[in-house]
């Protein structure tokens, strides 16, 4: 346990974290010339290294199990440390490993983009032919907006991106203008032509069934038929380009299909916005988007960010397979930090949500049998009973902690992004914490990113929903120092407890026998009695010396230890009712104001005391978490951002008094508050609101318990005799 370090230590894990804190709170911009491909959940890159060169020194290994983007991979590359990346996705490792890949020879790639050109030009020319309605031009359109059910091209539903007078055919960007200025025009006849010609053009599309998933969008019957994603020239335009790079040389061949398959999605069906990472086919106000013109300015964009990067390959070492096959492969004690993102909660299905592309690639997750067996998700798909429960869920990233402790060496560390779910934000965090300490390793520090995930969110889009990344960094600790699990049960707390009841409230000094009657009680609580055998004794005694000296034959608690402020007996709800005003009162402190993130990482470190009884308990207690957050402070949607609510002044009559029943709700509620202060209680405040059906008053009593009181208000009325 950290407080098990000597000092210099600690205080080196302190200074470290306060800096690390300090630089990542000094909110940077994501650079957006890392979109090279899409991906859900992308980290900054920024952020990534100032972990990295923090929490390491050089010569370190780092260790990435679900690579995903390649980010933490790339920040680590910069730092100069070696790296050991992994990802499992098939779409997502052949993008992220697309820098390491580099670029083609200049005359190579020149040639093949010839070869391109005349080979796709013809048929690219003839798709998404229109004509200028000025000069009589034939060109090709950049974007067309239609509604597709009712089919409509004429006269499609209005919106902003439309041209002034409703214009729905688009060749604005300068590159794609009319030679006589023209933008933009009505769709008409020879629109239409064009349009039927398409449809009646053959075309060997992927005609595969996708892995039904509502939550994705992938909705049966209509959208889990592939080709049912993607309109009929869009088909045409990506088999066109596909059949064209098969021929290319080896040599430029695969630059060629990454650029491919990385403006696959613009193909779908996507909305007027271009939200192409929604998977939804939405009725109307669609946008067709001219798919050679992405090719072409993505092959630019990549070739460009990709000669970049000045990686040096020979700190690097690259795998795609399952997570704990991959961390088998290191041995022991040799890695300095991992740092991974790993899948959490069920916001997004990677693997399935990159079937949007798997077909364009010749890859069906329907046929892969281990990867659907052993893929770390909750997934809501019907065909995949096995992977519904939360349970098997964390089973898995437990296992992380387990190979973690295994491979990461003495006072190294473990850093974990992670978005908890919204039915249990408190009991999340304290969960991977609980993981974290019984695998060895310490938690020391929770904080929030702050880097705003706009793709995440849309596919999360509720309220109360976590849009920043939140960071746990934890320290990998010595067998000598790390708590003594069985099971689920953390001993360290069970020997700690026992010789508290053996000191009694007053902290007497106690003997082995009386810690020794504790202790079974505990066992026989716990039903652990196995431990009261004498091949334990040694272990135990060497835990009790965790918090207690000794002098003779009597032991005297130290007042060191994680459980000393701990309150067993306090219910989640009542503690997030008590807590919930002090957190605030701490974010807002000199008029600041603080995010949802950050309210919920702050209430955990309150709630959090390392019982694993508390934890089960904060599943029910979450809904209280933004209700409580209402009730003392207001959000700034403007600065996304939440401050103090200010106080509300009663409103009195001249003669100083006011009609019960006339009263606001809240401010009734505070006068009973009041009443309760005269009546003698030490504290009172107004926890709730009118009409919850629950506890409105939180009362403190002279003795320091808790009276939880509802407000009512009767009317009275006389019945005539």
């Amino acid at each position: 346990m950290y407080w098990l370090l000597d000092y210099a230590e600690q205080e080196n894990l302190r200074q470290r974290m306060i800096r690390l804190q300090s630089t990542i709170l000094n909110r940077q911009p994501r650079d957006q010339s890392e979109q090279i491909f899409p991906f859900i959940g992308r980290k900054s890159r920024t952020i990534a290294r100032t972990l990295i060169e923090n929490l390491t020194d050089e010569n370190a290994v780092v260790v990435d199990p679900f690579g995903g983007s390649g980010t933490f991979a790339y920040a680590a590359l910069d730092a100069g440390r070696h790296v050991l990346f992994n990802e499992w996705e098939p779409y997502a490792y052949k993008m992220s490993t697309a820098p390491f890949r580099g670029v083609p020879d200049s005359e190579e790639y020149c040639a093949s983009l010839r070869f391109i050109t005349q080979r796709v030009e013809p048929t690219m020319n003839a798709i998404y032919k229109t004509r200028c309605p000025n000069c009589g031009t034939e060109l090709s359109f950049d974007g067309l907006f239609f509604d597709r059910d009712p089919l409509e091209y004429y006269h499609p539903t209005p919106h902003e991106r439309l041209g002034a007078n409703g214009e729905n055919v688009i060749f604005r960007n300068r590159r794609y203008r009319c030679h006589c200025g023209c933008t933009e025009k009505h769709y008409d006849d020879f629109d239409e032509a064009v349009r039927l010609q398409v449809e009646a053009m053959p075309c060997d599309f992927p005609n595969v069934e996708l892995i039904e998933n509502s939550r994705l969008n992938f909705t049966a019957p209509q959208y889990t038929a592939y080709q049912n994603l993607f309109s009929k020239r869009q088909q045409i335009a990506l088999m066109t380009l596909k059949n064209a790079i098969a021929e290319l040389p080896e040599s430029t061949r695969t630059f060629f299909e990454d650029t491919l398959i990385s403006i696959t999605h613009c193909g779908k069906y996507t909305d007027y916005r271009s939200k192409s990472q929604d998977n939804h086919c939405p009725e109307n106000r669609l946008k067709e988007t001219n798919l050679y013109h992405r090719f072409l300015e993505k092959l630019e964009e990549r070739k460009t960010y990709i000669a970049t990067q000045n990686f040096d390959l020979n700190l690097l070492e690259v795998s795609s397979m399952d997570y704990r096959s991959f961390l088998h492969t290191i041995p022991p004690n040799t890695v300095n930090l991992l740092l991974t993102d790993p899948p959490y909660g069920d916001n997004a299905q990677y693997f399935e949500h990159a079937q949007r592309v798997h077909p364009i690639m010749g890859y069906s997750l329907r046929e892969d049998n281990d990867r659907l067996h052993n893929e770390v998700v909750i997934s809501n798909a019907p065909s995949r009973a096995d992977k519904h429960s939360k349970e098997q869920f964390l089973t898995d990233i437990e296992r992380l902690f387990v190979e973690a402790n295994r491979i990461v060496d003495d006072h190294g560390f473990m850093v974990l992004y992670f978005r908890p779910q919204q039915r249990d934000w408190v009991s999340d965090l304290n969960k991977l914490k609980d993981f974290g300490r019984r695998h060895g390793f310490e938690p020391l520090l929770t904080i929030s990113a702050g880097i705003s995930d706009p793709s995440m969110r849309a596919l999360a889009s509720a309220a109360w929903t976590f849009k920043n990344d939140v960071c746990f960094i934890f320290l990998k600790l010595r067998e000598s120092e790390r708590r003594w699990y069985e099971g689920e049960t953390d001993i360290d707390e069970l020997v700690f407890l026992a010789a508290t009841k053996a000191a009694t409230d007053q902290g007497n000094p106690f003997v082995i026998t009386q810690f020794n009657q504790e202790f079974l009680s505990q066992l026989r609580r716990c039903g652990l009695m196995r431990l009261a055998h004498p091949m334990y004794e040694n272990k135990i005694k060497r835990t009790l010396e965790r918090f207690t000296t000794r002098n003779g034959a009597q032991y005297r608690l130290t007042g060191l230890s994680p459980y000393t402020m701990m309150n067993r007996e306090m219910n989640a709800e009542i503690r997030l009712r008590e807590f919930a005003p002090v957190v605030i009162e701490e974010l807002t402190a000199d008029g600041q104001g603080f995010t949802f993130e950050e309210y919920v990482i702050h209430l955990a470190s309150f709630m959090e005391n390392g019982s694993r009884e508390i934890i089960n308990q904060l599943h029910t207690a979450n809904r209280l978490i933004p209700e409580l957050l209402s009730v003392y402070a207001v959000e700034d949607p403007e600065q996304g951002k939440f401050f103090a609510s200010n106080t509300i002044n009663i409103n009195h009559n001249a003669d100083g008094r006011e009609h019960l029943c006339a009263m606001d709700p809240y401010d009734f509620e505070r006068l009973i508050a009041d009443y309760f202060v005269r009546r003698g209680f030490v504290h009172a405040e107004v926890i709730g609101r009118s009409g919850d059906r629950g506890v409105d008053v939180l009362a403190t009593n002279i003795h320091g318990e808790y009276e939880l009181i509802q407000c009512k208000r009767f009317s009275i009325l006389r019945r005539k005799q």
